[in-house]
């Protein structure tokens, strides 16, 4: 009785290895092309994460920008308390628009102007940002003349 058990289990183990040898030999694949999309992937197989060298925020470029655009427009000005808001908008959005045709498209400009009368007293300021150093920068000037002051800051941070 013990050899005939043996020989069965014997038997059922070359069974198992034929039938895994013409699996192998014949697979039989399930049907995957109710998987399968119909967009077109291409341009998310070439997305980089960090930009190229020629892509990276151009610093002296934006400081060049600033400076020129401080000069331009708040040279001969006097200080006004109801035309500070005003001029720190058009210096901003003057800066902003001289700069962000020469910056990466994935690059968000932010830019920060503040005016102030100028009398002598000492005005500090700082801002915070969850930013990646390898990528994003900043950059910042000032301007002052005889009635008033300008710090314009312009940030550049990789949209990822």
């Amino acid at each position: 009785m013990t050899t005939k058990g043996k020989g069965k289990k014997s038997d059922k183990k070359k069974v198992d290895e034929y039938d895994d040898a013409d699996l192998l030999l014949n697979p039989e694949l399930p049907d995957l092309s109710k998987f399968e999309k119909s967009e077109d992937l291409t341009p998310y197989k070439q997305f980089q994460i960090r930009p190229d060298f020629e892509d990276k925020f151009k610093t002296n470029f934006v400081r060049e920008e600033i400076s020129n655009t401080l000069h331009l427009l708040l040279t001969g000005k006097k200080y006004s308390d109801e035309e500070a808001e005003e001029v720190s908008m058009h210096v901003a959005d003057h800066i902003r628009n001289r700069i962000q045709s020469a910056l990466a498209p994935r690059y968000k400009i932010i830019v920060h102007v503040m005016l102030g009368e100028f009398k002598g007293a000492g005005v500090k300021s700082g801002a915070r940002c969850l930013w990646d150093p390898e990528c994003d920068a900043y950059v910042s000037e000032h301007f002052i003349n005889e009635s008033l002051f300008c710090v314009a800051t312009v940030f550049g941070v990789l949209f990822y």
